[in-house]
């Protein structure tokens, strides 16, 4: 009898449980339908953009080269299409709004390995009106972004960078001041109704705005990059070169007027180029500079009293060996030193180097910044190759005042010309004028900074006027003049190093020089890798020198210094 009364209560017990369950559902139904819901609440955060900081060249909010627009980004999702709409009907109006092949739209729309298929990127609200309508078009995912601009296309690319798809900077200046370009995102957290979804009238419950990141300020000037970009462009496809940079810096500040390099690249589409054209080659690109390292060792020379411009050097019949190696030139017999940079003479100059010993050399050579960064505000900068002096070979000091056995920057070799023309006093070169921050204020300001005072200022002028040499009748520099003003500078023509020597066949071609000469405002640097079929610096370089510096002199209104009859054709070279 007691066995028969337990399993009657565990069959009870059994049917009640689903029972209840059911009953329990029930009335959760009936409750969900006609209950009263209006204290059921749940929190909602909606975010908003801190939009991305602008990047302005040195004519303040005139000109922006980088800015950042709130936009939507489009992706397909096809398990959240709605039963009851047509599919064709939505990819007619995808199509639509963004121009693409109703084919390829409704190919997207067949794929089923992603619920996540990017259909494109808008800033337009006629997009988002037909892509958010909810009584006809679903699947459909559709998420704030914003778009990095860059008003110029390809103009100062390899100092502006670019911002990768992460958002975040990837070379120059968005790389190197990413921090302070970066905004914060807002966001606001309310409380909605569980089931209708609207906002319940309460206060927000946590307020934070966006915050837009800081806008940077250049140095450089669009006009005079403009100028440069079109120039360096030109002779690299002219001479077929491999590639080609030019440098413009203002003399008294280090200040980066303009700085290029081609190939170059659109920051907006980085991504169909490889790294080797994001380079920045003008101070990423480690080369033997060949002649233009004389004036260097000039100045070393006549800072050490060992020479003046006066003194003469025996070159001999054109060819001089010395640790079993000859050192061949194009000037015979004895040459004042004025006359060996006037006339590039490789024997006078290698004989300097001589002159001033291992030690006094390669402490001249790091007094001008070579063989380390200079520290400008960019990434990317090499420090070139410059050895102790304890480790050099024989022949070492014979060659590096010719521009062999050393490796610089573009940026290296600039400097170093403007502390000859700053009257020996080098600055540090830098792109970045200030950085302000949403409200106005500014976070940074740069300022010039001394970096040394390798020679004194009467053997900087001394060898600015031997440099004038080089640019009239007899030097090696005649094609870098400009009319209207006086101009110093240098040729170099340096082979290319390959494994166990030196190319026979491929070239650096260079100028370097200031203007006006007399009292130098700015100076330019123009390199170009393995032109042809013409290769010297004196044919290839110095006339882009001269468009450039033409260019510049009449843009910064800077007075000229030739005679009157020159001056009505200032400019042109």
């Amino acid at each position: 009898m007691k066995n028969e009364l337990v399993r009657q209560w565990r069959l009870l017990l059994v049917a009640a449980v689903p029972f209840v369950a059911l009953c329990a559902v029930g009335w959760r139904l009936v409750f969900l339908h006609f209950g009263d819901h209006s204290k059921l609440k749940r929190d909602k955060t909606i975010t908003s953009l801190g939009l991305r900081g602008r990047i302005f060249d040195c004519n303040e909010d005139q000109f922006p080269m980088a800015a950042s627009l709130p936009a939507r980004s489009y992706r397909f999702d096809y398990k959240a299409v709605n039963p009851k709409h047509d599919r064709r009907e939505i990819a007619r109006a995808v199509s639509e709004a963004f121009q693409l092949p109703l084919g390829e739209v409704q190919a997207l729309f067949s794929r089923t390995n992603s619920r996540s298929i990017p259909l494109g990127v808008s800033l337009s609200e006629e997009v988002y009106a037909l892509l958010s309508d909810k009584r006809r078009i679903s699947g459909i995912r559709i998420d704030d972004q914003e778009v990095r601009t860059y008003y110029q296309d390809r103009c100062m690319a390899h100092v502006l960078g670019f911002v990768n798809q992460l958002g975040i900077g990837g070379a120059g200046i968005e790389q190197q001041y990413n921090k302070f370009l970066t905004g914060s995102p807002g966001y606001i957290r309310t409380t909605v109704e569980a089931f209708k979804g609207g906002q319940t009238g309460s206060p927000y419950l946590e307020n934070v705005p966006a915050i837009p990141g800081a806008d940077v300020y250049l140095t450089l000037d669009h006009n005079i990059q403009y100028e440069v970009e079109n120039a360096i462009r030109e002779v690299v496809e002219q001479f077929q070169a491999s590639s080609g940079w030019a440098i413009v810096q203002r003399v008294k500040t280090g200040e980066i007027l303009a700085l290029a390099s081609y190939p170059n690249f659109a920051p907006a589409k980085y991504n169909e180029e490889t790294i080797d054209i994001w380079r920045n080659n003008a101070i990423a690109i480690v080369y033997e500079p060949g002649s233009i390292m004389k004036a260097v060792a000039v100045a070393a020379a006549l800072n050490e009293r060992i020479v003046t411009p006066e003194t003469t050097i025996d070159v001999g019949d054109g060819t001089w060996v010395y640790a079993g190696k000859p050192l061949r030139d194009h000037v015979t017999g004895r040459v004042s030193v004025s006359t060996a940079l006037k006339k590039s003479s490789n024997i006078a100059c290698a004989k300097i180097g001589l002159m001033l010993n291992n030690q006094r050399l390669e402490a001249y050579l790091r007094a001008f910044g070579f063989g380390e960064r200079l520290g400008i505000d960019l990434p990317g900068e090499e420090r070139g190759i410059l050895g102790r002096a304890k480790d050099w070979d024989k022949l070492k000091p014979t060659r590096i005042p010719i521009g062999q056995g050393v490796a610089v920057t573009g940026l290296q070799m600039v400097n170093a010309y403007s502390t000859i023309a700053n009257d020996g006093v080098m600055m540090r070169p830098y792109v970045v004028r200030k950085v302000v921050s949403p409200g106005g204020g500014v976070i940074y300001q740069a300022a010039p900074k001394v970096l040394g005072r390798p020679v004194r200022p009467e053997v900087a002028r001394s060898v600015r006027e031997m440099l004038v040499g080089v640019t009239e009748e007899g030097g090696t520099g005649k094609r870098a003049t400009v009319r209207g003003y006086s101009v110093g500078g240098k040729t170099g023509t340096a082979q290319k190093a390959v494994p166990g020597g030196y190319s026979s066949t491929d070239y650096y071609a260079s100028f370097v020089g200031f203007v006006p000469a007399r009292e130098p405002v700015f100076s330019v640097l123009v390199s170009v890798e393995r032109p042809r079929p013409q290769h010297t610096g004196g044919f290839v370089s110095a006339p882009v020198f001269a468009r450039i510096a033409a260019a510049t002199a009449q843009y910064l209104a800077v007075p000229p210094d030739e005679p009157e009859e020159e001056v009505a054709v200032a400019g042109r070279p």
